[in-house]
């Protein structure tokens, strides 16, 4: 007797607020068609749906987006008005993407869909995936030594001989990455890796997969062509074909930033079925190490050495981030003609980390896409949006 009224009190306690017609009566939910259906709802125009209607029942949608940070950007974009340009900012923490905006000085409108496709070509940002297998699988670092001929910025086949002249210099690794040198990175790849090794690098920092959770934004391509010349112009990001999203700009940014470990980026925080207050997805702590630390950390070497000596010094200056002085920056700029929107892109990925060893800051990926003429420097606006974050919302 005693254990029946037990398990009565038992019963009516935990099923005290449970509904038996309603609660039972739930259809599962088929996620992989509601992914579909949201992806479509996403990318059919420029607002961000925060209801969806699916299989006759509502679901609420909420995002990562830290409002006060995506007005900024919007008011920043509004002002320079670039032909075209895109921001994406991730945290670093937990892969959460706190602003993704492109703006289109044609129509004066925000959007998304130039930040999320892979329309665009990659240019030396793709020196980081190559830099990565360099140092990961041939054991080279920021001091190993290069010679070139010619400018740094061509990639002609007489530059790939390592004929000795008297217009030969030499040049540290590092430094070449700093200055986006094309012929050593090209030279550095065809004696120390190969076209298979590069694309398996390139499949871990996220080419020809889908980067996002939940939302399908479409894969960043590589360059296919079968030749010694192809690999030159794969590894230096010297093709029109290799192809990235600026999400994808900042993933790559976030990886190098947390030390080599690849944390699949979200836009959406949580999805909920109206009708019964259920939780029916939230993002996921999806974590895979593609570097090992210390590769990674020879990397955040080369993309500091960018932002302090390299070619994006001009807006990092000493005297221009004093309000930022302890936060440590690193980056890659590329820039290139071609893509849809065509013009000429003007990339910047970056990532901005405290010294704080628990915090593993921000990544910025700004790509501005210029037709007849500059209005502003991808780094400048990265560097302002820095700014802004860590003295105005981070605070």
């Amino acid at each position: 007797m005693i254990k029946v009224i037990l398990l009565f009190f038992y019963s009516a306690t935990a099923f005290a607020n449970f509904n038996f017609y309603k609660d039972l009566s739930l259809k599962p939910v088929d996620i992989e068609t509601l992914k579909e259906t949201l992806t479509k709802e996403i990318f059919s125009h420029d607002g961000w749906p925060e209801e969806l209607v699916y299989d006759e029942r509502k679901y609420a949608v909420k995002y990562t987006f830290n409002d006060e940070l995506s007005k900024y950007i919007k008011k920043q974009l509004r002002y320079y008005r670039s032909d075209y340009a895109s921001v994406v900012v991730i945290d670093n923490n937990n892969g959460h993407i706190l602003s993704a905006v492109d703006y289109t000085r044609g129509t004066k409108s925000f959007g998304k869909n130039l930040t999320f496709s892979s329309t665009n070509p990659a240019a030396s940002v793709f020196k980081v995936i190559t830099a990565a297998d360099l140092v990961e699988n041939a054991e080279m670092s920021s001091d190993s030594v290069f010679t070139y001929r010619g400018k740094s910025t061509t990639l002609y086949k007489y530059q790939l001989k390592d004929k000795k002249t008297k217009w030969t210099r030499q040049v540290p690794f590092g430094r070449a990455f700093a200055s986006s040198n094309n012929v050593v990175f090209a030279k550095a790849a065809m004696k120390n890796s190969n076209l298979n090794r590069l694309s398996k690098m390139a499949n871990k920092f996220g080419f020809n997969k889908d980067i996002l959770q939940f939302i399908n934004s479409g894969n960043s391509t590589l360059y296919q062509e079968q030749s010694d010349y192809a690999l030159a112009e794969l590894a230096s990001g010297f093709n029109r074909e290799t192809m990235m999203s600026p999400v994808h700009g900042a993933t790559i940014a976030s990886i190098v930033a947390n030390d080599g470990l690849f944390k699949k980026p979200t836009l959406i925080a949580e999805i909920e079925e109206l009708e019964y207050n259920r939780e029916i997805w939230k993002p996921k702590f999806e974590i895979e190490r593609i570097l090992r630390k210390s590769s990674a950390q020879s990397i955040q070497k080369m993309m500091k050495r960018t932002v302090t000596r390299g070619t994006a010094r001009s807006a990092f200056r000493p005297w221009k981030i004093k309000r930022i002085k302890d936060i440590e920056i690193g980056g890659k700029t590329g820039t290139i003609t071609g893509g849809l929107p065509h013009g000429k892109r003007d990339w910047f990925v970056s990532y901005a980390v405290p010294q704080e060893e628990q915090d593993k800051g921000i990544s910025v990926c700004v790509m501005i896409v210029n037709v007849k003429k500059w209005y502003v420097k991808s780094t400048v606006l990265a560097k302002k949006i820095i700014e802004h974050y860590y003295t105005s919302i981070k605070e």
